[in-house]
């Protein structure tokens, strides 16, 4: 009988028959969370990502997401199902479902044909469908945030929780910060004020998505799914998307709702994403000098 990799026979006792040993799918970055594998089962093809416990322990970006959303994660591994349930009921996209999943381990999802969408070809129309999967999921508001499974922090919570956990990744980075900007950021952290909050990506990335023959036809990963404000997105968008990408993008989205501003929270938000290491960037002044793409018009 062929096993499944890296699970104990308890662990895959219910798990689809495999009909051929698995193969290993490389890891997107040197310090991904998860080991990936292809299934080919008797339910057809499936994809297995198994929790790679050692590379988390030097995760900034789930420290980050624990530390200010209480994801929990990779416990949070035991609640796909609720992820897979919201975002397949509102996003235009595909979302893989999950077949079996065990928190702090694995999840067995099913295998959706694509190929990963890479940012150095991506499209117009990619940019709208993009616009519209967002615009979707912006559709569903609630004033409570955190995890999905159990977005119990009030709109009081978010400027606390969002300066304690800025403080605490200052601390654990490896180079100073300007103090000039730590201080901004604080401030405008301090003086955010949510009122609705909706689900996000909090690691988007064009690489998250699969493509056929041109267009978006999947987003896979959903780990780093939470309620969050939407202008969190907005500023990670900042960093996604060009010029020309960013026009065509907020044409789309204003068809569906007015623009968040970003004003008084861009400082904080981007000081986060670059401490949580979303893109890679290390050096701090290239970072926060990135093109400012979305604005607020200003009523006179």
């Amino acid at each position: 009988m062929v096993s499944y990799p890296e699970l104990s026979a308890e662990q895959q006792s219910d798990l689809p028959e495999l009909l051929k040993p698995a193969s290993r799918l490389p890891a997107m970055f040197e310090d991904s969370t998860h080991e990936l594998w292809l299934c080919k089962t008797v339910d057809g093809p499936k994809i297995l990502k198994v929790c790679n416990h050692k590379s988390l322990k030097n995760s900034s970006f789930w420290q980050g997401m624990n530390g200010l959303f209480n994801l929990q994660f990779p416990e949070s591994l035991g609640y796909m199902d609720v992820a897979y349930t919201l975002l397949s009921k509102h996003s235009p996209l595909a979302i893989p479902e999950p077949t079996a999943y065990q928190a702090s381990v694995f999840v067995l999802s099913d295998f959706i044909q694509g190929q990963d969408v890479e940012a150095s070809f991506v499209t117009a129309v990619m940019v709208e469908q993009l616009a519209e999967h967002l615009a979707a999921l912006h559709h569903v508001k609630q004033k409570n945030w955190g995890a999905l499974h159990q977005a119990k922090f009030s709109s009081q919570d978010w400027s606390t929780r969002l300066a304690q956990t800025l403080t605490g990744l200052i601390k654990l980075h490896p180079n100073e910060l300007p103090s000039e900007l730590v201080a901004k950021a604080l401030k405008q952290a301090l003086n955010s004020q949510i009122d609705d909050f909706v689900p996000a990506m909090i690691d988007l990335r064009w690489d998250q998505f699969l493509h056929q023959q041109g267009e978006i036809s999947a987003v896979v990963d959903l780990d780093a799914f939470v309620f969050a404000p939407r202008a969190l997105e907005f500023v990670m968008l900042e960093y996604l998307l060009n010029d020309s990408q960013a026009e065509i993008f907020k044409a789309r989205y204003l068809k569906d709702h007015t623009m968040p501003d970003l004003s008084g929270v861009r400082i904080a938000y981007r000081l986060l994403l670059f401490l949580m290491n979303v893109l890679g960037e290390e050096d701090i002044d290239v970072w926060m000098a990135s093109p400012t793409r979305f604005f607020t018009p200003v009523l006179v």
